[in-house]
């Protein structure tokens, strides 16, 4: 049985009778008829009768009629599906990230790529920078979001943005910070470091800041993620330093002041595979690169 076929029988089935079906198909009524009675061979059924009208479908070929349909609607179905998948527009997107790029970067990528390819999935798991490199190295992850990668012949790192830096106080803050600026007004403020893991990290910056200032750094505690520092920054442990997207959230008992924005910022960057790439990466860097546009502009 052959798709052709089908297309055949059907336009047979919908004319009433085999000369209007080869008008319709374009194709003269011998081949028409040739291949209507190779399918019935095929199928062992007899699926039309000769009328006085034309031809009428036998009680098998009122069924098949459906079938045969719904095989047609199906292969048309694929056949576009297929050609999405081809063209990066379907298919499932495995997207990782690490550190504060969940709170601002990770949501409006995947809004803005499902507003433009509303027929694709994503998937968003969180995994550390190294896990991320040997995942997309491995193919099992597409793209990856974070700070501070290692560099890597296989991999591209694309710097999308930058974020400015505030300082995370407690309620009500001391006021030997109330007028931060520059990490030069940090002198004596117990700082709140993180991630514990995973070098060179965010950490790594503040500590490097620090020294560039001139200004000894007074370690009150180091934690896992930003989410440990601000809840011993509530606690009233020590300041930590954050960047906007983190200040853009609400925390109960912290304020965020900012920082010089012209001196302090941090890196927002992308990671991916530097060859073969599957077609919905290339279309997720397209939103990428425009959604790095954006935050250059901002």
């Amino acid at each position: 049985m052959e798709f052709n076929q089908l297309r055949y029988f059907v336009a047979v089935a919908e004319a009433r009778g085999f000369g209007a079906a080869s008008q319709r198909l374009h194709i003269s009524q011998p081949p028409l008829t040739r291949q209507i009675q190779a399918l019935e061979r095929d199928l062992g059924v007899k699926l039309f009768e000769r009328s006085a009208r034309g031809v009428e479908l036998t009680a098998a070929g009122t069924v098949f009629l459906d079938d045969a349909r719904q095989l047609l609607a199906l292969r048309a179905r694929s056949s576009r599906r297929s050609q999405a998948a081809a063209r990066g527009e379907s298919g499932e997107l495995n997207l990782v990230y690490f550190g504060t790029s969940v709170f601002e970067t990770v949501p409006t990528f995947v809004r803005r790529f499902l507003a433009r390819f509303p027929d694709a999935t994503i998937s968003v798991s969180h995994m550390t920078k190294e896990a991320q490199l040997e995942a997309i190295l491995s193919g099992v992850v597409d793209i990856g979001f974070g700070r501070f990668y290692s560099p890597t012949d296989e991999i591209t790192i694309w710097n999308i943005g930058v974020e400015t830096l505030h300082v995370a106080v407690a309620d009500p803050w001391d006021k030997c910070v109330s007028g931060a600026r520059t990490v030069s007004d940090l002198v004596g403020v117990p700082i709140v470091l993180y991630p514990r893991a995973d070098r060179p990290s965010f950490a790594d910056k503040v500590v490097s800041l620090f020294r560039t200032e001139g200004v000894e750094l007074k370690v009150a505690a180091e934690v896992e993620d930003v989410t440990a520092a601000l809840a011993l920054t509530a606690a009233g442990i020590g300041a930590t330093l954050v960047p906007t997207s983190v200040a853009h959230l609400r925390w109960p008992g912290v304020t965020f002041l900012e920082l010089d924005p012209h001196k302090l910022s941090v890196p927002v960057s992308c990671v991916f595979r530097a060859h073969r790439r599957s077609p919905i990466v290339d279309s997720a860097l397209q939103i990428v690169a425009s959604f790095a546009k954006g935050m250059d502009e901002s």
